[in-house]
């Protein structure tokens, strides 16, 4: 019980500190995904084509075609999502945690020693997200020819069972990403590649069950907004307003910003308290 205490004590602290100058690397994150929104909606202009048409046409050609084009969003926008994270994400998420561990070793949150330790973590941050992003493709394969088929074998077509696929999923998916979430906070720390890799996903094991509970804390919002478009984009695209998906992707992408933000911000406090125990 001791984790959790310290888990629900990372959360608070997390929420009462915010400080745009530590959440401003999200900002740049979310921007780019507002920016390649705002041109998927506009494919009808030369800019919009330019800017977005090549990244929806990886999805299929029909992507690039009205109203279809809303109807492949989602799966574009989860690629662009992964690269970003992937390649600016890499450092843009330590350079935050440096700013956020700052206060706690005593050194200023802006300046160069911040950049170094965040470019320091680059590589290892890199490769911490390829392995979860390896573990998920992997989960989705296996969600797809197990679960899936004895939800829908059990249960009558419609939402319920739709539901219930889309809310495993996530929460696996939540559960991956806790393994790993050490991974960047012990990078900026100094930690060597292998101790920060591996130390990092020994540490999320170990503390698995305060870490997945601060995720889902900080998580829901952003859940909520997504369900609609992974369990029912047909729906939305052919019965409601094609444009709705990209509005709801914004506020994805805008809730993520901030639930990424926080997260990390309490994972580091998590860490930090796990590491030195108040008596």
């Amino acid at each position: 019980m001791g984790d959790f205490r310290s888990a629900r004590a990372g959360i608070a602290e997390a929420w009462r500190d915010f400080r745009w100058l530590e959440y401003r690397p999200f900002l740049w994150m979310m921007l780019a995904e507002l920016l390649f929104l705002f041109l998927a909606s506009n494919l009808t202009t030369p800019w919009g084509m330019a800017g977005a048409g090549w990244i929806l046409r990886t999805v299929g050609e029909p992507a690039v075609h009205y109203p279809a084009s809303f109807l492949y969003l989602v799966s574009a926008f989860a690629r662009v999502e992964s690269v970003l994270f992937a390649l600016a994400g890499s450092f843009l998420i330590p350079l935050s945690l440096a700013r956020i561990q700052a206060p706690m070793i005593g050194i200023p949150p802006k300046g160069p020693e911040t950049v170094r330790r965040a470019w320091r973590a680059y590589p290892v941050t890199l490769a911490g997200y390829i392995l979860n992003v390896a573990l998920l493709i992997a989960w989705e394969y296996l969600l797809g020819v197990g679960p899936r088929r004895w939800i829908a074998a059990s249960l009558p077509a419609g939402l319920n069972g739709e539901l219930l696929i889309w809310g495993l999923g996530m929460l696996v998916a939540f559960a991956i990403a806790a393994v790993f979430l050490y991974v960047p906070i012990r990078a900026v720390e100094g930690s060597k590649f292998g101790d920060a890799l591996w130390g990092g996903i020994r540490e999320g094991l170990g503390a698995f069950g305060p870490t997945l509970f601060l995720v889902l804390v900080f998580a829901w919002p952003a859940m909520l907004l997504l369900a609609p478009l992974q369990i029912a984009p047909r729906l939305i695209v052919s019965r409601v307003r094609p444009e709705l998906t990209a509005i709801l992707l914004s506020l994805v992408a805008v809730a993520n910003s901030f639930v990424n933000y926080f997260i990390f911000a309490a994972a580091s406090r998590l860490h930090w308290l796990m590491r030195d125990p108040k008596p």
